[in-house]
């Protein structure tokens, strides 16, 4: 029974559905659950280690190594939990790689577990349109920003370069070699709803992402039976994706229920159709599988097609029009608001990322060898920017990975991703090359995208992709040289280190529990429990600071001053960057009678742009004790 097929698509599919992981314990639970599955594969599989490899042994070893690198610069961070958090994603990343590269590979097994994965991006994006379509049959949080579609991963991008994935997937289920009658017909019903959904979400990014999987794929595998699926799949896409463009209350924030409606049901309509179109088609597919073209002159349609292609784009000025685009992406700051979201599809400004780059590029040279830490991007972002924007990560892998942990950490993560982008394409002249190709065309327009957003955080963006590639550069099941029946001891120590490494993210799951628990206790008015809740997520974790300014924001509005107090300090000697916690400080020491004004002027030179800092000390500055005193119990609190 070949279970593991199915484990990237249901991990896909339930981190979706929790943010896409996004959340320190929803990642750390992952990394925990992945290394209890390693466990028992190791203890109770009857050949654990067949599917090793070289080429999987290089991959591992440097994903671990990054990780082992994440978590050894919290030495450097001052910031111990940030590189925590950094490391049990990673942790996770590294374990999905190592599980699914414990099976020897076999012939149709990465076909079979991308098939598993359209099913699940397919399935995300149908959730995702019932909660726009149908708000009251089908409630959801719609965000920060209701117009755009984010429901269930809860960032709009995230949702958008998921369906561009999906789209790839989706269509090498419906137009690959190999693929079962079934997987064609459900992998061109699945195109309507992605490319619907896509749109939805007005992610420029996500767009680029699909165009480039699609191109990709097309020019990687060649289908033979391309033409049939996009007679059968395209024109049901666009009919569903113009309808939804004609909806102007979906794109200007001015729902009308009826107009959500029509969409719904000629997105299912077109579902449907596309379906049956495929099915019928599939008679021909036997023809068109039997037709026999030479290398030569497929390689000649190749270079006549792209040489048409190109004579087209200059003829049409498109050149001209990309370099106009390129120049606008890096001189207009912000898209200007029209109040319709289809606007966005044709301005290229890019939103604050190029100043997100420029921060990261200058910390970098700055700490060019070991970086300033895991997770502290956000603290330079506040510190150094020029726009009052509010980013946590620098919308960028490669350039936020330079600036958190240096030259050594990009080194090790290019080699942890490449490896399975080689062995792909090397494969590319087997027997399976087109669901080799898919995995090319989907995995490199995923890490495109992931150089100008913050995919990396969303591991239900990521997790697929070593899962995948670990089976890709798997050991055949008949060449492996690895021993099939490993002894007890061995058995033993693998499981030993397995649990081990479970052990940090396990306590993170603890204290994020009782955090959540203590937070929402707090946004109540229950300090009770709220104080019960940090305390039991300090005693998980004593190096992790939120729960002592919980605790601390708890004994002042108690007026346990004194307590409050030191809770403050011991929140900012666990992060003495992070400007929320001097701000805290500075209010308990206020309302304690001892001068504020230090930890405010710190707090402001953390994050001079926040107009809580400079509220704070431009109030703190005047008057005595008793005025400060006043000023800081109606001082706002940084996380409510």
């Amino acid at each position: 029974m070949r279970w593991h097929l199915a484990l990237p698509a249901v991990l896909t599919l339930a981190l979706s559905f929790r943010a896409g992981g996004f959340f320190a314990g929803t990642t750390a639970l992952l990394a925990v659950v992945l290394a209890v599955l390693l466990v028992l594969r190791v203890t109770l599989g009857q050949t654990p280690f067949a599917g090793w490899s070289p080429a999987l042994a290089a991959a591992a070893g440097a994903l671990g190594l990054l990780t082992t690198w994440t978590l050894l610069s919290a030495l450097w961070s001052d910031a111990p939990f940030r590189a925590l958090s950094e490391f049990d994603r990673t942790l996770a990343y590294t374990l999905a790689l190592c599980l699914m590269g414990t099976f020897a590979r076999r012939s149709g097994d990465l076909d079979r577990a991308l098939q598993a994965l359209a099913a699940a991006f397919a399935v995300v994006a149908a959730a995702a349109l019932l909660t726009r379509l149908f708000p009251e049959a089908f409630p959801a949080d719609a965000g920060k920003d209701p117009d755009r579609l984010a429901f269930p991963l809860t960032y709009w991008n995230a949702l958008g370069v998921l369906c561009g994935v999906g789209i790839t997937l989706a269509l090498h289920c419906t137009a690959g070699a190999r693929q079962s009658v079934p997987a064609r017909v459900l992998g061109a019903g699945a195109l309507p709803v992605l490319a619907t959904v896509l749109y939805l979400t007005f992610s420029r990014g996500g767009l680029v992402a699909a165009a480039i999987g699609v191109v990709l794929y097309v020019a990687l595998a060649h289908p033979r039976r391309l033409a049939l699926a996009l007679l059968a799949a395209g024109v049901p896409t666009a009919i569903a994706v113009m309808r939804a463009y004609a909806a102007d209350g979906l794109a200007t924030g001015e729902f009308i229920a009826d107009e959500a409606q029509q969409v719904g049901v000629v997105t299912a309509a077109c579902s449907l159709g596309a379906m049956a179109l495929r099915a019928f088609c599939c008679l021909a597919d036997v023809r068109i599988d039997g037709v026999r073209v030479s290398p030569l002159a497929l390689r000649t349609a190749l270079v006549c097609t792209a040489a048409v292609t190109g004579a087209v784009l200059l003829a049409t000025g498109v050149p001209q029009q990309l370099d106009d685009q390129r120049r606008e992406f890096f001189e207009i700051r912000s898209i200007e608001g029209t109040g319709d979201q289809r606007d966005r599809l044709s301005q290229a400004a890019a939103s604050g990322r190029v100043q997100n780059w420029e921060v990261a590029r200058a910390v970098f040279q700055a700490n060019s060898l070991i970086g300033t830490g895991a997770g502290t991007f956000r603290l330079e972002w506040e510190r150094e920017r020029d726009i009052p924007l509010n980013v946590a990560d620098a919308h960028s892998l490669y350039l936020e990975m330079l600036a958190e942990l240096g030259g050594p950490g990009l080194l090790l993560l290019a080699i942890a991703i490449l490896l399975p982008l080689g062995t792909a394409a090397w494969r590319l002249r087997g027997a399976e090359h087109h669901a080799h190709a898919a995995f090319l065309a989907a995995s490199i327009a995923l890490l495109v995208h992931t150089g100008i957003d913050w995919d990396w955080e969303m591991p239900a963006l990521f997790v697929w992709f070593f899962a995948t590639g670990s089976m890709v550069c798997a050991a055949s099941s008949a060449t492996s040289r690895v021993p099939s029946r490993p002894g007890r001891v061995a058995r033993v120590v693998a499981g030993l280190g397995c649990l081990l490494l479970a052990a940090a993210p396990a306590t993170v799951v603890a204290s994020q529990a009782a955090l959540d628990r203590g937070t929402r206790a707090f946004r109540a008015a229950d300090c009770t429990r709220a104080v019960d809740g940090a305390l039991d997520s300090i005693s998980a974790l004593p190096s992790r600071p939120e729960p002592y300014e919980l605790l601390g924001y708890c004994n002042l509005r108690a007026r346990r001053l004194e307590l409050g107090l030191a809770a403050m300090q011991a929140s900012l000697v666990r992060d003495p960057d992070n400007w929320e916690y001097a701000y805290g400080l500075a209010v308990a020491q206020a309302l304690n009678r001892v001068d504020p004004r230090p930890a405010a002027a710190l707090a402001f030179r953390l994050n001079p742009l926040d107009v809580r800092t400079r509220e704070l000390r431009d109030a703190l500055q005047r008057g005595g004790p008793g005025r400060r005193a006043r000023a800081a119990a109606r001082a706002r609190i940084p996380f409510q």
